[in-house]
């Protein structure tokens, strides 16, 4: 941020800083001493020279800044009215998938003026993909967890947060100790995804094709039985693709005989 200032005797500046405007309920935010700016701001120590350089931007420092100085005769001088910065940031939206369900249009979105057809970098688990440099790019819906970004080639450092199809698919029983016949289980499934997870699937391996045994986050069996023990693993869905949890085994303990004695 471009910044001069002018004062009878420059060697009689005492001190120098950038504060960020709050409210007027609020102290003024200086940069020099806030952690949230450590290691990110250089102020130009040029006699009458305050440029503001302030590095690795994010659109939360969006906000009102301002200069002031102090002098051995005066106390702090700011300036009249600051400068606003603005800062917008690259998301990648992803679309709907195609009709066979083999390919997902990603785009990178900005509400940035920019030049006519600036060129695009996606990036693919933070390696650089060659073959796509607009705005839009299609890709394949995946079965193992991957990540897009974008970013413009002319500012090839700043790049969206990612996107990713599921990861980290977990399937649990959720009980208290080993099932016994007539008791309810619940199997649970969690994942991560960006978009989220829109889908869970259950299925239960067999010899020649799994089950699929019911949709929803939760699989609740009661009145259990023998007949129920095995290998169940679930399925998260989301726009970017699916991933299959590890299979977890639920083992089905049966019911121990009353006995009476007289």
């Amino acid at each position: 941020m471009s910044c001069r200032f002018t004062t009878p005797d420059p060697s009689s500046v005492t001190k120098r800083e950038w504060y960020r405007v709050q409210n007027q309920e609020k102290e003024p935010q200086v940069l020099d001493t806030d952690p949230k700016y450590s290691g990110r701001v250089s102020v130009s120590t040029v006699t009458s020279n305050c440029e503001l350089t302030l590095s690795n931007v994010s659109v939360i420092d969006s906000g009102f800044y301002n200069f002031r100085f102090k002098t051995q005769s005066s106390d702090w001088i700011s300036g009249s009215f600051g400068v606003h910065l603005t800062v917008t940031g690259l998301r990648v939206t992803v679309g709907s998938t195609t009709i066979d369900g083999e390919t997902v249009t990603l785009s990178c979105m900005t509400t940035c003026a920019l030049s006519n057809n600036p060129a695009y970098i996606w990036y693919k688990n933070g390696q650089r993909v060659s073959d796509c440099k607009s705005a839009s790019c299609s890709v394949a819906a995946v079965s193992s967890a991957v990540s897009y970004s974008c970013a413009l080639e002319s500012h090839d450092g700043l790049k969206s947060p990612p996107v990713y199809s599921p990861k980290n698919t977990r399937a649990v029983v959720l009980s208290s100790g080993e099932p016994v016949e007539g008791d309810s289980v619940t199997l649970s499934c969690s994942s991560e995804a960006k978009p989220s997870v829109h889908t869970y699937s259950w299925f239960k391996q067999r010899a020649t094709a799994d089950t699929l045994l019911t949709t929803g986050q939760n699989y609740s069996i009661r009145n259990i039985s023998s007949q129920h023990s095995g290998l169940y693993y679930c399925t998260a869905h989301s726009q970017m693709g699916r991933h299959n949890s590890t299979p977890v085994h639920l083992d089905v303990l049966g019911k121990v005989p009353a006995f009476f004695f007289k």
